[in-house]
């Protein structure tokens, strides 16, 4: 009996969860965004929160972030350990995920003079994708959901947690690793048609639960026999 298709598992998981819809997705990362906040740099602050974490812990997270400080130049400079006391300690990631967000924002004022993405704006959506994955620190998913959804560009953003819930769920061919999952999902959506099953997605995934390797006990092992044995005497 051949395996599942993890495409027709895939498309069957995505109607189900269109059916479950009311509305059309959208980016929970502009959500409560300020008029004046820069909305390419709110949503690459959001897109680093939701990095293994997903929505609803980036929004609590990314609000924290933009109260902490007064704009993005005081962000950049602060220290890893002080925005790990921001959005708390035990956040997935905590610390890597602030040493490489201050690494991204520091690349960018040093190319730019300033903390903005203006420059990868005015660059071709290909280009634009380069620009983003060429930043110090910048995670392959972060960039990828910046393209997709600040620029329109075609990826398919996929971390660590929505690969894990893919795998599960057999919607991905088996032992496909996170980086090549990504890319597999992206040849399967045509561009301008990937931010909505993305959305749909990533809203899914946080709270499934993924399998762990079962722990396997070694078996059980028959005392030895003393049969054939010369028997020794103990000294006294």
């Amino acid at each position: 009996m051949s395996a599942p298709d993890p495409l027709k598992k895939l498309a069957a998981l995505l109607k189900k969860l269109r059916a479950a819809t009311e509305a059309a997705p959208t980016d929970p990362a502009l959500a409560g965004r300020p008029d004046h906040a820069d909305p390419l740099v709110w949503q690459l602050v959001f897109a680093f929160m939701a990095w293994d974490a997903g929505p609803p812990r980036a929004a609590d997270a990314t609000a924290k972030l933009h109260n902490a400080v007064v704009d993005y130049n005081e962000m950049r400079v602060c220290l890893p350990h002080e925005l790990v006391a921001v959005i708390g300690e035990r956040y997935p990631k905590a610390l890597e995920r602030m040493t490489r967000l201050r690494g991204v924002l520091n690349h960018l004022y040093k190319r730019e003079h300033a903390v903005s993405l203006a420059k990868a704006q005015s660059l071709g959506k290909r280009e634009a994708r380069e620009y983003l994955e060429s930043l110090e620190g910048m995670p392959a998913p972060v960039a990828a959901r910046l393209t997709l959804l600040a620029f329109g560009g075609h990826a398919f953003p996929c971390d660590d947690r929505l690969a894990a819930a893919l795998a599960d769920a057999g919607c991905l061919p088996a032992d496909l690793e996170r980086p090549a999952a990504s890319g597999w999902l992206e040849r399967h959506h045509r561009a301008g048609e990937t931010a909505e099953p993305f959305l749909l997605l990533e809203a899914w995934a946080p709270d499934r639960p993924t399998s762990r390797p079962r722990k396997i006990k070694p078996p059980a092992t028959k005392p030895k026999s003393d049969k054939g044995r010369s028997k020794r005497t103990s000294k006294p």
